[in-house]
């Protein structure tokens, strides 16, 4: 029975963190700074719960009685959290950029009792089971019942619920399981005192399915809500104010229509810059408009290239007759995936191509702003081909943060083309082709009033001002003249770099990062008040290791999900497959760990220090051979990825279950949590620190030397420490 408990709490475990991570992605924008806060907090949380749970029991005895309680209370508190960040986005502006301190208190708020309660519930867990088998091996049954579980629990989210089954549901029905979980655990003791907890959560689930429409029409108060469709690789939604519609893709405002203002010069750049456009290739969900605009040039042939089909269905129903017309004209072909892998195995030669993908450059969109893309892209292009991409800037000043990247997207592209050519505003266009791009006004107006094109903003008299020539080499001149600016490339990403700066002295002041040390040394002052709360990072040298090993597996788990986004595509709706590869692999970890536990303490110790030398060897290797992955095909790619993934988790989770052999402590809970604590805190130290701070300064592959490094460190604080075990 009990097995059967552990296996769901594993299930429950992963798809909860996936749900959750679905809805604050749409609060925070799929931003990657975001990605590392949210892994630090679930891990920090459930990390705290798992270490102080045995202290907060008034009888031991009454274990299995807190654990029933505890899912009770995650069935109760996981509706609260889901409507409470959707309730949240009404604090914020829409379209506006939340600081990072706010997205870490958010965030760490928020999550704070779901996953303080699940971290308790893996030590009431493995108490539970030492009663029903050996005490050392209880730890490692509950770790590998709670793995198999994560894995079932991903495989479900990736291949079953995601973008068919919307996230308020899978977490009511989630919230069913606890309360039936906990009707299991307590079916021989139900009574008087526990049955009214279970009538109790059945009644707040019931008044959850009311309250839902009212929180979605606070969160989207000022907007008439239109439609909402959570789509595999995104959460979309389309809403309206005065005559305008706006679609929103996870949360930011990616388009507005009509708006010719915004699509005009995206496509009318690019195509009176080419003499001929006769083949154009459109890439960008949100490029209606200018797909619009396209066929004003009467090209032969026109392929839009759009993720899925999710967008188009969501706006169908709202679009004027020329935007339908653009859509179903005969020369317009409609591909469906990744621009980037389209590109990639496209051999047509195109006469112009329009880039109309956000721009806005996390490491979700960096990869279209890289060497690497625009490399493909000129490979696709005719001897006379033309480019056209636009980014946000600045119409008369340019801030030195705006300046780097602004000039990063310039360097990259003359670091793959001939000729560059930029056209200012608060939106910069830039033009590249592997020839001569004629863009005297003389030439641009012939072409524009041959083609007999009616606009309403993109104009001769616009022009003319446009093409003023002073203001167009100047701005040339201080891009190529910025100092210590880089090209992006894919595993080096500059131009993510400078608008994180940006980012960060844009939304932070230095007194918002004070208050947030002092918060973090309030915390660990109420975590560590006693003298033995230390003891997991003095006494038991293992927790060591296994912090420094929960910091490294979760680093090479970020680079390596972040790396199969450049390489592959959109991964975010392929996170619960590859987190199920992860957990798979603490599965089988924990089930070769098991069979070490008649091992001598001085075989298990030398396994643990060959398990570290591995996984350093491992970082290591990983930077020389994954920017090989680029060229292979997609299916290769996730073969390997899922590996790779596989492999990190097996050898932390036999590293986890052998360092529990070497603990020397009888009492279960103290062990199971003070491990599982330090692997997790290791693990939420890695998380946050590898996108806000290593990622972006050293790059993909430099986070990779980093983090065999910081693994080193750590083996050889547990060697030092070791001296009993070394001399036997």
């Amino acid at each position: 029975m009990y097995n059967s408990v552990f296996l769901y709490y594993g299930l429950l475990a992963m798809l909860t963190q996936l749900v959750i991570f679905r809805e604050l992605s749409v609060l925070f924008y799929g931003s990657e700074l975001f990605l590392g806060t949210f892994l630090s907090s679930w891990l920090f949380w459930v990390g705290l719960g798992s270490l102080l749970a045995r202290r907060l029991l008034k009888k031991e005895q009454q274990v299995a009685d807190y654990f029933s309680y505890g899912f009770l209370a995650l069935s109760l508190s996981l509706p609260f959290v889901v409507l409470s960040i959707r309730l949240s986005k009404g604090v914020f502006s829409f379209g506006e950029f939340i600081g990072p301190v706010p997205t870490i208190l958010l965030t760490f708020v928020v999550m704070s009792f779901v996953c303080f309660v699940i971290g308790g519930q893996f030590s009431l867990a493995c108490a539970i089971a030492s009663d029903k088998i050996k005490p050392e091996a209880a730890l490692g049954r509950v770790y590998l019942y709670e793995a198999l579980g994560s894995v079932i629990g991903g495989a479900l989210f990736t291949y079953l619920l995601i973008g068919t089954v919307p996230t308020f549901i899978i977490i009511l029905a989630l919230s069913l399981g606890c309360i039936t979980a906990s009707f299991v655990i307590s079916a021989k003791k139900i009574s008087i005192k526990n049955s009214p907890l279970i009538a109790l959560a059945l009644i707040v689930l019931f008044v959850n399915f009311k309250i839902e429409p009212i929180v979605d029409r606070i969160q989207w108060r000022g907007y008439e809500l239109l439609q909402q469709r959570e789509a595999r690789n995104a959460t979309l939604s389309l809403a309206k104010m005065g005559s305008i519609k706006n679609v929103f893709i996870d949360g930011m405002l990616s388009a507005s229509f009509p708006s010719p203002e915004n699509y005009e010069p995206i496509a009318d750049w690019p195509l009176l810059a080419s003499a001929n456009p006769s083949k154009v290739l459109v890439m960008g969900d949100v490029s209606l408009g200018a797909l619009k605009e396209v066929l004003k040039h009467d090209p032969q042939s026109v392929d839009y290239v759009i993720l899925d089909d999710s967008f188009l269905d969501l706006v169908m129903p709202y679009l004027d007759a020329e935007d339908i017309a653009a859509l179903r004209n005969p020369h317009v072909n409609i591909h469906y995936g990744d621009a980037r892998n389209f590109v990639k195995n496209k051999e047509n030669k195109y006469d112009a191509v329009i880039i109309n993908i956000q721009e806005v450059p996390n490491l979700k969109l960096n990869r279209f702003y890289t060497e690497e893309f625009y490399s493909q892209i000129k490979s696709v292009l005719s001897p006379n081909g033309v480019l056209g991409l636009s980014v946000a800037s600045s119409e008369n000043y340019l801030s030195p943060q705006t300046r780097k990247f602004n000039s990063s997207v310039y360097l990259t592209l003359r670091s793959v083309f001939d000729n560059i050519e930029i056209i200012p505003g608060d939106i910069v266009t830039f033009l590249a082709s592997p020839s001569a791009i004629d863009m005297r006004k003389e030439t641009i107006l012939e072409h524009f009033n041959n083609r007999r094109i009616s606009n309403r903003y993109f104009v001769p008299s616009y022009i003319e001002y446009k093409l003023t020539a002073n203001r167009r080499t100047e701005l040339k001149k201080l891009l190529e003249g910025t100092p210590g600016v880089e090209a992006n490339r894919d595993f080096r990403p500059t131009t993510y770099y400078y608008f994180s700066n940006f980012w960060l002295n844009k939304f932070t002041s230095p007194l918002q990062y004070l208050a947030l040390s002092l918060l973090g040394l309030i915390i660990a002052f109420i975590i560590f008040r006693k003298k033995g709360s230390l003891i997991f990072f003095v006494d038991r040298k293992e927790s060591v290791l296994i912090f420094a090993l929960g910091f490294m597996s979760i680093l090479l788990e970020v680079i390596l999900l972040l790396g199969f986004q450049v390489i592959s595509g959109y991964v975010y709706w392929q996170m619960g497959i590859l987190f199920a590869s992860f957990m798979f692999g603490l599965f089988l970890g924990a089930v070769f760990g098991l069979r070490l536990k008649c091992a001598s303490q001085r075989k298990n110790f030398i396994f643990l220090i060959g398990l570290s030398l591995g996984l350093i060897a491992l970082s290591i290797c990983i930077g020389y051979f994954i920017p090989h992955l680029v060229n292979l095909p997609a299916f290769q790619n996730i073969i390997i990825f899922l590996m790779l993934l596989m492999f990190i988790g097996t050898t932390v989770g036999v590293a986890f279950v052998v360092a529990g052999f070497l603990v020397k402590s009888n009492e279960i809970m103290a062990k199971a949590g003070t491990l599982y604590a330090a692997d997790l805190w290791g693990a939420a130290s890695g998380a946050i620190f590898s996108t806000n701070f290593i990622i972006p300064f050293f790059g993909l592959l430099g986070a990779l030397n980093f983090s065999a490094v910081m693994g080193f460190v750590g083996l050889v604080i547990f060697l030092i420490l070791s001296k009993d075990i070394r001399r036997s």
